[in-house]
């Protein structure tokens, strides 16, 4: 089988583990891509080890493995958007929503050898750009899609519509446009709803609204979303999946919706999206 490394920090801890992994899959006979910057941020002069570049990544990987936390696996969501390769990931982060295994990875690893997994398909957000001097761009997030003030002393006014009826102007720091994956994550923060990720849905979350009755809500993935700044003069920043940030204006106006792609996520025996928010989340269980 073909696996491709990835990830983006490193400590002692990431240095042994990945060592570990990288000597049981090559022992196993398995043929290992690793990425560059990862390569040299560890130290690996493994010779087994064929060292890639991100837009090199084989399209017949049988799995790349994210090395990490949940921002890792995102970037790593990021380089395989467009392909059917799945991600597994392995917390070695904090929180791990998203990763198939933690730390005890080894017998998770072994089943997923034998074919003892599942694929879960997960909604990718599309995020079209269309700025003030004619450019487009088009931009994808497994997460979330952030429009925050670029002004620290003046709230964001901005206008959503859904398909083409007026949804409602916004007065915020911000709006978070995420899909049910990213539902346990910076919108969770910000108040919204966890959403089942197996459901097509879009969440609006505003960041600190100056109106209290402005509530989160969730739409059908059915229409389009279009957001524009209300203020002509208006400066914002926004980001894709925490990173990839663009700067936008009040010329600019914003489409998101579906994507017709999605990113594909290995899910082992009894690590279920309702089994990690009992146990990442505390469900259940009495304070002391």
């Amino acid at each position: 089988m073909k696996f491709a490394i990835w990830g983006f920090q490193s400590d002692a801890e990431i240095k042994s583990y990945v060592g570990e992994i990288l000597s049981s899959l090559l022992d196993k006979g398995h043929e290992l891509f690793m990425l560059d910057s990862f390569a040299k941020m560890i130290d690996c002069d493994n010779g087994e080890v064929n060292i890639i570049n991100e837009h090199d990544i084989p399209r017949d990987a049988d799995f790349i493995i994210s090395i990490g936390g949940d921002g890792t696996l995102l970037s790593s969501a990021q380089a395989v958007m467009r392909t059917p390769i799945p991600i597994l990931g392995i917390n070695l982060g904090s929180l791990g929503f998203l990763t198939s295994l933690e730390r005890d990875w080894q017998s998770g690893l072994e089943d997923i050898l034998r074919g003892h997994y599942q694929i879960e398909e997960r909604m990718v957000l599309n995020c079209h750009l269309e700025f003030e001097d004619g450019s487009e761009e088009t931009l994808w997030a497994l997460n979330d899609v952030v429009i925050e003030r670029a002004d620290v002393f003046n709230l964001l006014a901005t206008e959503v519509r859904v398909g083409e009826e007026l949804l409602n102007r916004y007065l915020s720091d911000g709006l978070i446009f995420s899909t049910p994956t990213g539902s346990t994550a910076y919108a969770l923060s910000a108040g919204g709803p966890i959403i089942d990720p197996s459901l097509e849905a879009i969440s609006i979350t505003p960041i600190s609204p100056h109106t209290l009755s402005v509530r989160p809500i969730v739409l059908t993935g059915q229409k389009s979303i279009y957001v524009t700044l209300s203020n002509p003069d208006g400066q914002a920043h926004l980001h894709i999946d925490g990173k990839n940030t663009r700067h936008i204006n009040g010329g600019t106006r914003i489409r998101v919706r579906p994507s017709s792609y999605r990113i594909q996520l290995v899910v082992t025996q009894g690590n279920t999206f309702y089994n990690k928010l009992r146990m990442k989340l505390n469900w259940g269980q009495r304070s002391s």
